[in-house]
């Protein structure tokens, strides 16, 4: 572990994928090991299976792998209550909170709409219980992000799957909404961890590896050799997930 910062992973993945590496991590056992070597404390996980065949079936798997491992929480992956396929929105966002876990939505993969008339209840279950809620770019618009932000004020929305050329979408807004923080690791722009720190604050950005599709080494070194003090760098790793986590951060 790394003795100085802690580093609390908001993006790693424990099953067996349907496209699978050789040697790729697919247990918990596997996931603590390389969170070892790499100098991560903590993670949030979801489990392969709830996003390629079944969330209820993966989220119960991921219950099971996960428990009394005091190093890592639950993401679990939610769907809209219409089709019943989960726990009623107000008794799994519950779950979620006493876990001391988060969300991970996949509408497109999944095939549901991010707006009200599909989403309502699960989103305002979540924001009236401040569990954070993770999302691909690739799995929504920015138009609809912005109508999610706007909608759920007090709803913690993690982006994950960016890219390099993005500062124009995500900077207004940033400008615009308190309530969205976005993942290190693929956020490639130079010197960009570092505008977004003087700009808008350290406190909007996570740090995520994408475990086991990417390696641990740049996602930790992005932090570690960014041109920030250490109180900065302390909140980027791991801080301001924990506060979103309601874990102590004392």
């Amino acid at each position: 572990m790394n003795a100085e910062i802690e580093f609390f992973d908001c993006n790693a993945r424990i099953g067996h994928p349907t496209v699978y590496r050789e040697g790729q991590v697919t247990t918990k056992a596997e996931l603590l090991a390389e969170m070892d070597h790499a100098g991560i404390d903590c993670a949030l996980v979801y489990h392969s299976i709830a996003r390629e065949w079944c969330p209820q079936e993966g989220n119960d798997a991921l219950g099971r792998e996960l428990g009394g491992e005091a190093r890592l929480f639950p993401c679990f992956v939610g769907l809209p209550e219409a089709t019943h396929e989960l726990a009623g929105p107000d008794r799994f966002a519950e779950q979620v909170r006493e876990l001391s876990g988060a969300v991970r939505l996949f509408p497109k993969e999944h095939n549901f709409s991010l707006s009200g008339w599909s989403t309502a209840g699960i989103l305002g279950a979540l924001q009236n219980r401040r569990v954070p809620v993770i999302l691909d770019i690739s799995q929504t618009s920015w138009d609809e992000l912005s109508r999610l932000l706007g909608t759920y004020g007090d709803l913690p929305v993690i982006l994950l799957d960016t890219y390099y050329r993005l500062d124009r979408y995500l900077y207004p807004l940033w400008e615009t909404h308190d309530n969205l923080y976005l993942e290190t690791t693929t956020y490639q722009v130079f010197r960009g961890i570092e505008a977004v720190c003087e700009r808008f604050g350290p406190e909007r950005l996570v740090f995520g590896t994408n475990l086991p599709d990417l390696e641990t080494g740049g996602a930790v070194a992005q932090v570690l050799y960014a041109e920030l003090d250490e109180t900065a760098k302390a909140a980027i790793a791991g801080g301001t997930l924990k506060r979103l986590l309601g874990i102590d951060v004392a």
